[in-house]
């Protein structure tokens, strides 16, 4: 059998170039097979609606998802503990009825992690918010109302639940999707409840999470504008090489940070409420530990935090600000920099809060915010934190005892060290950014020689041009918010010419029926390969 002036090859790709049509159904639609973090592969159209968190819709929309692709959001659409609107939830318990955080003007600069004016007219482009009996109230927000959906006919193609929100996934809801055959794709992290061993053992950084909300993106059908990823890329790449050296002279200088949520609920002087997280199960924190930032570890007994505001009850903090120590009492923690969980930054940047809690990296004011979670996970927003954490890093000095790094070996993964250790410099490379970005990964690093501690500072910290930046608030019981997403990275390809299957309730019936379609195409394909 022979087509004529036509080559056996140009037939056959002729022949699978239909087969191709009759599965999209539409020259414009595509399908991409995606597999989540639960390990479920789904079809998904690049015409696909969707419904999902409002800080994961900022993140897409970083690279390109249009608005009208939204059906709602659930979830907070600021960061817990901030004052946006003259909202503030006492989260931590604190010093807001003295202060009046409701009535201080909302300041975006101690809010880094906030939407920004451009990223809240996006959100408020999106027709529906499931959450929004609580969506402003700048606290952990877990109502989801499907009434909308009902009322309006407009159940989404897919819902998709990033780590942040994970814990918003209730029976109901869940079973709402269900009933409208809805498939939901899952996005985790190591600060998940349920997260095993295994996976925990293989964190993910903000920036690997952030690449893994670009393949999601993709899936989707995003078609990316080069110019602004590839310069949020460029930035990124910029402020890791930057923040990697004044790490290392941080490092260089026995200069230790610790990342804490605090001050909680009301102490005695010298004391306060505190949860210490650690670096390998929060994305942020991680990332700055793999681009060399010291990070000491805590003592938390098989959890993320170290708890040290006892019983939840004002008057049962147990974090000294003098002989500070882990919860045990047995190992000092020599801090010369705090990461404040920027949940607090109202309280903790309080001129009350330093006198307190004398600390002397307090009272020098040598701190940074630490937006815990990520929660918008751009390479825009990446770049942001590492530039404004390097600013406040510059010229710090240490001010408590000197200790000794720990050498660890390899070029990832978590270090798992003790409480009260700090890891020497371990590079992990951006793998995007070669010569442009981080440096490539230098030889382990020798303990420095401790220095003598210096006086501690008795003027305020200035970064230089870097605005002081101010904390957010701590994780109450029911906040507990999760950190690094430590899935192996599951694969994102286009479906081949045979793929049938796509997002949507029709799904089965559907690929039936291309199934059938395109069988006679395949048999004549291989008839002529016969040939």
């Amino acid at each position: 059998m022979r087509f004529p002036s036509m080559t056996m090859t140009t037939t056959l790709l002729m022949l699978l170039s239909l087969a191709t049509v009759i599965v999209s159904g539409d020259d414009d639609v595509t399908f991409v097979t995606f597999v989540d973090d639960a390990g479920t592969s789904h079809q998904i159209s690049s015409d696909a609606t969707i419904v999902t968190g409002a800080m994961d819709a900022v993140a897409l929309s970083h690279f390109g998802l249009d608005s009208d692709r939204i059906v709602a959001t659930f979830g907070e659409r600021s960061s817990s503990g901030s004052n946006h609107g003259g909202q503030y939830y006492n989260g931590n318990v604190v010093y807001a009825d003295m202060m009046k955080h409701n009535e201080t003007p909302y300041d975006p600069d101690v809010f880094p992690a906030d939407p920004d004016t451009e990223e809240r007219a996006y959100l408020d482009s999106i027709g529906g918010d499931l959450s929004s009996e609580c969506s402003a109230s700048n606290y952990y927000c877990d109502i989801i109302d499907v009434t909308y959906l009902d009322e309006n006919d407009a159940w989404p193609d897919l819902i998709i639940v990033g780590a942040f929100y994970k814990s918003l996934m209730s029976d109901v809801f869940i079973g709402n999707a269900t009933e409208q055959d809805i498939p939901i794709i899952i996005l985790e992290n190591a600060y998940s409840e349920d997260y095993d061993e295994e996976s925990i053992s293989q964190p993910r950084d903000m920036i690997e999470m952030v690449q893994r909300m670009e393949e999601l993106a993709l899936a989707l059908g995003v078609v990316e504008d080069d110019a602004i990823v590839g310069n949020d890329k460029q930035s990124l790449c910029d402020a890791a090489k930057s923040f990697q050296a004044t790490a290392q002279t941080a490092q260089d200088n026995g200069v230790r940070s610790m990342a804490s949520y605090m001050p909680y609920m009301s102490n005695p002087q010298g004391l306060t409420g505190a949860f210490l997280a650690t670096p390998d199960r929060d994305p942020v924190l991680f990332m700055m530990q793999n681009l060399g930032m010291p990070i000491l570890y805590n003592e938390h007994g098989g959890d993320f935090w170290e708890n040290r505001a006892g019983d939840y009850t004002p008057g049962a903090g147990t974090f000294q600000a003098e002989n500070t120590t882990s919860v045990s009492g047995n190992v000092p923690y020599h801090v010369d920099f705090w990461l404040y969980d920027d949940r607090v930054s109202l309280d903790f940047l309080s001129e009350q809060f330093a006198q307190d809690w004398p600390h002397p990296a307090l009272l020098a004011k040598q701190y940074a915010y630490w937006p815990s979670n990520a929660r918008i996970l751009s390479y825009a927003h990446a770049a942001e934190i590492l530039s404004i954490v390097e600013g406040q890093l510059q010229g710090v000095e240490r001010v408590t005892p000197a200790t000794d790094c720990i050498p660890v070996d390899g070029t990832g993964g978590p270090r798992d060290l003790a409480a009260g250790e700090y890891s020497c410099t371990r590079i992990q490379p951006i793998d995007f950014c070669g010569d442009m970005g981080s440096a490539a990964a230098p030889e382990p690093a020798v303990a420095p020689e401790p220095a003598a501690a210096p006086e501690p500072a008795s003027s305020p910290y200035t970064s230089s041009g870097a605005k002081e930046q101010e904390p957010l608030l701590a994780p109450t019981a029911e906040e507990q918010e999760p950190l690094s997403d430590p899935m192996s990275g599951p694969d994102v390809e286009e479906a081949n010419a045979s793929s049938s299957s796509f997002s949507g309730p029709a799904m089965t019936m559907v690929s039936n029926l291309m199934s059938v379609a395109i069988m006679p195409i395949v048999m004549i394909a291989w008839v002529l390969l016969e040939q």
